[in-house]
């Protein structure tokens, strides 16, 4: 419900996109963050019913591709190489944590082996590339079908 009140979410998900081996659940919660992160930087940015989060999906180079943009308020350059710190956030005191960025940055690079790209610009919005590795090591998800 978060975004519901403040942007439109469109997609544009690539049709042969492979299977990615990975930790469904956790890689939702990632997904979850960034968009709520993006709806509250919309909301900031006062962008009335012209809010839009934008999900693109594809696949380049051995891996998957998943893109989140939003016109929001942007990431500042002063602060853009603490934004996975442990509780840092620019948001007010009982908004945020700090905690969704830096949780979001262990799932994808740790637990995945994959890696996160941060485009912004301040006052016109950012996007978050997620790069998931098409081809792990088996024993990567012992949990999993097929691992």
């Amino acid at each position: 419900n978060t975004w519901k009140h403040v942007a439109t979410i469109t997609t544009d998900f690539a049709a042969d996109l492979p299977p990615v081996p990975c930790y469904a659940g956790e890689l939702n919660q990632v997904f979850l963050n960034i968009i709520v992160n993006a709806a509250h930087a919309i909301e900031a940015a006062q962008r009335g019913e012209d809010g839009i989060i934008h999900v693109t999906t594809r696949a380049q180079d051995g891996f998957v591709a998943v893109t989140i943009s939003d016109n929001g308020t942007g990431i500042p350059d002063a602060v853009r190489d603490k934004i996975f710190d442990p509780f840092f956030t620019t948001k007010e005191v009982g908004k945020g944590t700090g905690q969704g960025l830096a949780i979001s940055r262990d799932v994808v690079v740790v637990k995945h082996g994959g890696r996160i790209e941060v485009d912004s610009r301040d006052g016109e919005g950012a996007s978050f590339t997620i790069w998931l590795p098409l081809n792990m090591g088996d024993d990567t998800f012992p949990d999993q079908p097929g691992g």
